[in-house]
């Protein structure tokens, strides 16, 4: 989706984001060696489309080699590389080449990258000029083939550019890698290589923990090459200042002093008496805290051309302001001219008053505070809190018994995931209980640095970033908290369009809460956090399950009855959440005389109505109930067996609504039967995660040795002794029937699929029958067992095989578009699953046998007939 349509749909649903086109970490076109739809396949052609106005336009560069040339000449560009080894952009282009005019394209000329705006940023990519340095070198000098001029500049900041910043970049060249015509400049966690004057310029560009690395020039006289060639202006104060950094030299093959620190450089220029050497080009370099390796030896000189044209030389003892401050290795020296600073003057070289108060957008956070608050219904505090910075540095701690947390941080860089979970808790299981746990996403405007930051953490900040981090290629939250780096780059217009969805369904809910107007979730103030909660004590949050992996997946935001919210249409709106509607659900279910709590999978379970007409059973149960008498809550969930409902922590939150004297519906069985550990790809998760082993053809328990929990019984009797514990009557249901007829038969017979057997692989390590086990685990328990398996088959048969396609999921893809690509259509019907008129057929057959239970003689009085 193009940036300009995304943000069309949110212009449409009210939200304007105050971060959304400022964020740090946020991109709104992506750039492909290989591009897919809505993707550019040239640096060129994405910036061709940035919008007009002045709102920051970041450019995610995906790994590959862009060879082209670039010019940025708009405000608020960010590139943002998929690594530095990893997106590059490069092209061989020299000064002694020529234009189409047949011109010496010169200096300026041959760069590869051109900035000309204000506030660029670029960090994790490469830009590289490929001219052939070495290979021109090696000519003899009167070879016609041999270019003169040599100059091959990677980066050339420009006259108009002002307060660029680069985070984890390498500019690589020879000859005048890196030239500064503009106003400030910043590099951190950088390198920058290349042999004569390959840093120079009248700019201002501080080199902050960088690497300046000197290359070998084979058969050349000493020296090799001047590392800086600054034309600073007498009257500005700063020019080229490297900190903290390390002067090192490539593979070891740059033999000692060989490169000078610098050379004053007066370039060329013309004035109103003649055209000479800039006397007014005092040039600055500056190396504060800085290592250097045993090829540095000191200063050097350079020359220009006086007023007569004649060449004179600059001593670096001529005006020039080169200086040192605590260097240190091999050649650090105080030997000869190396001038060096005094601490009052070394005071000075901060980074604040070297940019004059401007804040780079990837300086690191200075001794700064996070803090929030988890909103988390039936969380445990205190909470283990871990924050996470872009490149992987973390920090951790804990809640208070309220949710509330601090964290000081110090040279951090956004943007943040923030996460919380439960102590104790293995947040990427699924074959154990599985705690609560949410996070956050934190993309700052620029410089949005705060000595305080508020990052909260939620149902809505975990979907939020959920979104985000899906539409990047991951299965979940969770996969980016728990990796070594955060994500390069997040999309914008998919968390703009989280943030949207968000608002849609929840402005009303809002604005009766007494929050305001556009309340953002993530960055709200504490005082709002009493309000905040109403909301949250009516949703349930949780991370799916991915079934090809194993792995814990996206987020789900469901309400207080398991109804899916901010599931968008084909047209991308939500249905609102009724706040009001909810509450009054609740009372309902408060004064009900009795109460039915469904638990079970997808034949069962609560679908949005994008997926309609697919509906399960337990989503029409209460029409066959007076709602006076009988409140059903119906918790079933898509995917899930008797063991992973339990372990992904659904039980837990279902169960928290029972009372003394409810009803516990208990019906799985489908996902239960995935123990074919040599199904291709996904058999070994299945039995790790999802499998349960059905009783033997005597009733006994099968489970490996040790691993009773992989029983389908013991499985069952989790659900039946916390019913039993707690005076909650609980009712077993065999799984409904799969529409699979007899092969060999001429009429159409639908059968029991429910059993496992052996397959050529060996992949069972055991088989059986799940809905004997059902009625084994009845037995043994001395629970009501309803036998739905049976009477779904029977309504199967009797619908024939003309008519069972409007009860279970064959729909005409012309009407419901949703199923065009999908199972469930008339001519790839879904044999499991049900659409309307199925799951009320269903659920009628489930009251008919709540009718002829004894033991259900008070919900069977409340049954609609």
């Amino acid at each position: 989706m193009k940036h300009s349509i995304a943000i069309g749909i949110v212009a449409t649903v009210g939200v304007l984001l105050p971060f959304q086109s400022h964020a740090t970490g946020l991109y709104q076109a992506v750039v492909s060696p290989t591009p897919k739809a809505g993707e550019y396949s040239s640096i060129k052609d994405a910036l061709k489309n940035a919008p007009e106005d002045e709102s920051t336009y970041s450019v995610y560069i995906k790994p590959g080699l862009y060879n082209e040339q670039v010019i940025i000449d708009r405000d608020n560009v960010h590139f943002v590389g998929a690594g530095r080894d990893k997106t590059i952009i490069a092209k061989a282009i020299a000064a002694g080449m020529k234009d189409d005019n047949g011109k010496n394209i010169g200096t300026s000329g041959s760069r590869v990258v051109e900035i000309n705006g204000k506030d660029f940023a670029a960090q994790s990519l490469t830009i590289r000029n490929d001219f052939d340095y070495l290979t021109n070198d090696a000519k003899a000098k009167d070879d016609p083939s041999r270019i003169k001029q040599t100059q091959a500049v990677a980066l050339l900041l420009g006259k108009q550019s002002d307060r660029s910043t680069f985070y984890d970049v390498s500019l690589e060249g020879f000859q005048d890698t890196f030239y500064s015509k503009g106003g400030r400049s910043y590099f951190n966690n950088s390198r920058i290589s290349g042999t004569v004057d390959f840093i120079f310029g009248n700019g201002l560009v501080v080199f902050d923990n960088s690497d300046i690395v000197a290359r070998y020039r084979p058969n050349k006289e000493l020296p090799l090459g001047y590392l800086t060639a600054p034309s600073t202006n007498d009257k500005q104060a700063f020019g080229l200042v490297f900190i903290n950094s390390r002067l090192i030299k490539e593979d070891g093959r740059v033999p000692a002093a060989s490169y000078a620190l610098g050379r004053p450089w007066h370039p060329t220029t013309t004035f109103q008496d003649g055209r000479y050497a800039d006397p007014f080009a005092m040039g600055s370099s500056t190396f504060i805290n800085t290592e250097m390796d045993d090829h540095i030896y000191g200063w050097d000189k350079m020359h220009g051309k006086d007023i007569n044209g004649q060449s004179i030389w600059f001593t670096p003892e001529d005006g020039a302001r080169f200086s040192e401050y605590k260097s240190y290795g091999a050649g650090a020296s105080k030997q000869g001219y190396r001038p060096q600073l005094s601490d009052k003057e070394a005071a000075e070289f901060t980074i604040d008053n070297m940019l004059d108060g401007w804040q780079p957008i990837f300086l690191a956070t200075q001794n700064t505070t996070i803090k929030g608050i988890v909103s988390a219904h039936l969380m445990k505090f205190p909470a283990q809190i871990t924050l996470s910075d872009q490149y992987g540095k973390k920090a951790s701690t804990t809640t208070d018994r309220h949710g509330a947390y601090q964290l000081k941080i110090k040279d951090f860089i956004p943007p943040f995931v923030v996460s919380a979970a439960e102590q104790n808790s293995d947040c990427l299981s699924n074959n154990t209980l599985r705690g609560i746990c949410m996070a956050a996403l934190y993309a700052p405007t620029k410089p949005q640095l705060e000595q305080n930051i508020n990052i909260n953490i939620n149902p809505f900040s975990d979907l939020i970033l959920s979104d985000t981090a899906t539409a990047s290629g991951y299965l979940g939250p969770q996969q980016v908290v728990s990796s070594p780096k955060l994500p390069l780059a997040f999309s914008a217009i998919e968390y703009a369009l989280s943030v949207a969805r968000f608002h849609q369904g929840f402005d009303d809910s809002l604005k009766e809460l007494g929050l305001p107007k556009h309340f953002d979730p993530v960055h709200y103030e504490p005082e709002w956090q009493s309000a905040f909660a109403q909301l949250t004590q009516w949703l349930w949050s949780n991370r799916n399950y991915q079934t090809k992996t194993g792995e814990v997946a996206d987020s789900t935001l469901m309400d207080r009855f398991f109804q899916p919210l901010l599931v968008p249409d084909l047209k991308g709106k939500v249905t609102e959440f009724d706040l009001n509607a909810t509450q009054n659900k609740q009372q309902q279910v408060d004064l009900a005389p009795h109460r039915v709590f469904i638990i079970g999978d997808s034949t069962a379970s609560n679908y949005p109505q994008v997926v309609a007409p697919r509906m399960g059973w337990g989503q029409t149960f209460q029409e066959n109930f007076d709602a006076t008498k009988v409140q059903v809550i119906n918790g079933a969930q898509s995917g899930r067996s008797s063991r992973s409902y339990y372990n992904q922590g659904w039980f837990r939150y279902i169960s928290s609504m029972m009372r003394h004297g409810d009803y516990l519906f208990i019906q799985f069985g489908h996902n239960d039967e995935k123990c074919d550990a040599s199904s291709a790809g996904r058999g070994p998760h299945d039995v790790a995660n999802t499998c349960t082993y059905p009783n033997d053809a005597d009733g006994q328990i099968q489970a490996p040795a040790g691993q009773e929990s992989l029983s389908f019984q013991r499985s069952l009797e989790i659900f039946i002794d916390y019913a039993q514990l707690h005076q909650i009557t609980p009712v077993l249901l065999t799984p409904v029937t799969r529409v699979k007829t007899m092969k060999g038969k001429d009429k159409f017979t639908v059968i029991s699929t429910h059993l496992t057997k052996q397959n050529n692989t060996k992949g069972f390590a055991f088989i059986g029958n799940y809905s004997q086990t059902i009625k084994d685990t009845a037995q043994a328990n001395s629970s009501i067992l309803l036998d739905i398996e049976t009477r779904s088959i029977e309504l199967a048969n009797r619908l024939g095989e003309d008519k069972w396609k409007d009860y279970w999921l064959a729909v005409d893809p012309a009407k419901y578009p949703y199923y065009k690509d999908r199972t469930g259509r008339l001519d790839k019907p879904d044999i499991t699953h049900f659409q309307e008129q199925g799951a009320k057929a269903v659920a009628k057959l489930v009251a008919d046998e709540i009718q002829k239970a004894p033991k259900l003689k008070a919900l069977s009085e409340s049954i609609n007939n």
